[in-house]
């Protein structure tokens, strides 16, 4: 597991890295806020891919009281965003904040039972909830 998360880590900051002229700024940032009472990761993007654009609005979470420790977050939204991609395909360009509305939005809610992914695109949710078990099991 540590070398996964390793290995996912060093991808996002290469490719963090690579995509800001303000690599500083953006390495002083933490990754995880404090936001009414729980940990957050938010990130928006632009993902073109075959001629479009697509704009994402990615959110993870967990309560403060929660047994999973904020670095299995950025952990866990990390190998998502990685597979997503490879997914997805395209450049993908990190932006600050949404430019209208977006077009897909991702939510991850971990709990200490689970974790549950939502999806939202084009008027339509899918949901996938996995227990930690489960969660292993299919790593």
């Amino acid at each position: 597991m540590k070398k996964v998360y390793l290995t996912s880590l060093l991808l996002v900051l290469c490719a963090t890295v690579y995509a800001q002229k303000d690599y500083k700024k953006e390495l002083s940032e933490p990754m995880v806020e404090m936001i009414d009472g729980e940990h957050v990761i938010e990130e928006f993007m632009i993902i073109k891919s075959k001629g479009k654009s697509k704009q994402l609005h990615l959110r993870s979470q967990m309560p403060s009281d929660c047994i999973v420790h904020k670095d299995n977050l950025i952990a866990i939204t990390t190998m998502f965003m990685t597979k997503l991609s490879d997914e997805i395909g395209g450049e993908v360009e990190d932006i600050d904040s949404l430019i209208g509305e977006a077009d897909m939005i991702i939510k991850i809610y971990v709990t200490n039972d689970g974790m549950q992914i939502a999806m939202s695109a084009e008027g339509e949710t899918k949901r996938e909830t996995l227990s930690w078990k489960q969660f292993y099991e299919e790593m």
